[in-house]
């Protein structure tokens, strides 16, 4: 009637712990009801008032087991063998109380017929009320009813006349409503349980696997985070290795491409928040600045060294030739774009570096003559590193200028090479640009 598992051990721990929280508000009510019978029954001429007390004084004392009972174990209720404990204590107790009431109503029936109808009113509502507290714990409903209905039938039916026959048979009936109503009840609650627990048991099980999931997804974010840090060095590198591989046909360069990386870098991150470029240069785009500036020559690999290394001014021709090292460039890197799944910005900038940071702003620049907004940022920013760089260098063909008369050449092309915002940031910034010549300053250089 009320098996108890392992298996439907949860279920049975809160049907239990249920009945424990409904326990004061059923003593109470059963401490109340008691006094109020014995009050009625007190003026019945039939009826010892000693064995009245004596009736109250033993159900009294059955509550006070109880109420010890479930004071010292109230918590406890959480195996299977402290279950069944509790379990066989509801039965007895209940069953104890119930008959008490039928002792009660054997001993105590009254003669009148109102007050026979008013103890059948007290016990009815007695089995009612068990029946919404006992619901929990089927055992104890049935025996705490039955122990207080079926002394009032018998006696009832024991008068053997019709009024009490029909009494008889309608607490019969009642009595056959209230077991079926409880079992119901019962059923009612344990597939409410059950459905709860299982929902508990789905949301446990749905919360391991997002937790699996999304230990999953930091592993595989991490690895991928890991893989993009290498493919980002190896992309790196591979730009410083390219970048060399131009340089190294000019060998008194030395460390021009770490020199222009960081001019680069310094006149982008001050001109972030003048208005005309403060959405062209982000932090991403400076990075992307920064990484690609040792592109910009590295069309140089296809210029013969008889015009590369020449010490003397070039021809015409040789110029011609020379120049045209800014396509060369352009053209490899738009080559190795063209074998991407889609267009990369990342390469974009780095053919707008190669092929435009010999343009100047009047329009008197190569390959194609480009003026003002027309050439992209990118190049006018390389424009004004490269332009500084060369002349603070040595080379074949001529002395290294100074600083200052670097800055003054910079100036001087304010608005014909350079654009002007950025000739007039790179005056504000000059002694950074210093300060990065003298730290990456080779033989060929002057401070």
């Amino acid at each position: 009637m009320f098996r108890i598992d392992v298996n439907n051990l949860p279920v049975r721990v809160e049907q239990i712990r249920v009945r424990l929280k409904l326990y004061p508000t059923m003593l109470l009510s059963q401490i109340l009801v008691e006094p109020a019978f014995v009050w009625l029954m007190w003026d019945t001429p039939s009826i010892s008032h000693r064995h009245l007390l004596l009736w109250l004084g033993c159900i009294y004392f059955l509550h006070l087991v109880e109420l010890v009972f479930w004071f010292a174990h109230r918590n406890e209720p959480n195996t299977v063998a402290q279950c069944n404990k509790w379990s066989r204590h509801f039965f007895a107790l209940a069953l104890a109380i119930g008959m008490m009431w039928g002792l009660g109503t054997l001993s105590f029936f009254p003669q009148e017929l109102p007050m026979q109808l008013l103890l059948v009113c007290i016990m009815l509502g007695l089995a009612a009320g068990a029946t919404a507290t006992d619901s929990t714990h089927p055992p104890s409903l049935y025996a705490f009813v039955l122990g207080l209905m079926l002394p009032l039938i018998f006696r009832m039916l024991a008068a053997q006349d019709k009024t009490h026959f029909a009494l008889g048979s309608l607490l019969i009936i009642f009595l056959l409503v209230v077991l079926v109503s409880g079992h119901f009840l019962n059923k009612l609650i344990l597939l409410s349980l059950r459905q709860r627990f299982e929902n508990q048991w789905l949301a446990q099980q749905l919360a391991e696997m997002n937790n699996e999931l999304e230990n999953k997804v930091e592993e595989r974010t991490a690895q991928l985070h890991q893989k993009s840090i290498e493919l980002s060095n190896i992309r790196d590198v591979t730009i410083i290795a390219m970048g060399t591989l131009a340089e190294t046909r000019d060998h008194e360069t030395g460390n021009h491409l770490r020199r222009t990386q960081s001019y680069m870098r310094a006149l982008a991150t001050r001109l972030r928040g003048h208005p005309r470029f403060k959405e062209i240069l982000t932090e991403e785009s400076i990075e992307a600045l920064y990484k690609l500036a040792p592109l910009h020559d590295i069309g140089k690999v296809g210029i013969t060294d008889d015009i590369l290394l020449k010490p003397g001014k070039l021809t015409t021709q040789e110029f011609e030739t020379m120049k045209t090292h800014t396509l060369l460039g352009e053209k490899v890197l738009a080559i190795a774009e063209s074998s991407l799944p889609a267009p990369s910005r990342f390469l974009r900038i780095a053919r707008e570096i190669a092929l435009g940071h010999h343009e100047k702003w009047d329009g008197s620049g190569y390959p194609l003559g480009l003026s003002g907004d027309a050439i992209p940022v990118s190049a006018r920013l390389m424009a004004v590193a490269d332009v500084y760089d060369a002349l603070i260098s040595r080379r074949v063909y001529k002395k290294a200028f100074t600083h200052a008369e670097a800055v003054e050449n910079i100036i001087r092309g304010r608005g014909t090479h350079f654009d002007p915002d950025l000739a007039d940031t790179f005056l504000l910034i000059q002694a950074e640009f210093h300060q990065i010549a003298k730290q990456y300053s080779d033989v060929s250089s002057v401070p």
